[in-house]
């Protein structure tokens, strides 16, 4: 039985094979909570359970009201 990832395991390997390739470099700003929301067509609280594990991973840096960066060094 083929079991799916859970949704938002596709955007933490999404956001995180864009640091890899450098679409996404060092500083650079992601998208709003709710442009994810829009872009991957799942809930508020998925989309910041995704942020949280790129952020626990070294990946990204949140800022309370400014947002989501790339981590100056990413893991």
């Amino acid at each position: 039985m083929h079991r799916r990832k859970p949704l938002y395991e596709h955007v933490v390997d999404d956001i995180t094979a864009s640091i890899r390739v450098g679409t996404l470099k060092p500083g650079d700003k992601l998208p709003s909570i709710a442009q994810l929301v829009e872009q991957y067509g799942i809930s508020h609280t998925m989309i910041k359970f995704a942020l949280r594990i790129l952020g626990e991973r070294g990946l990204i840096e949140t800022h309370q009201g400014k947002g989501s960066y790339v981590a100056e060094r990413p893991q």
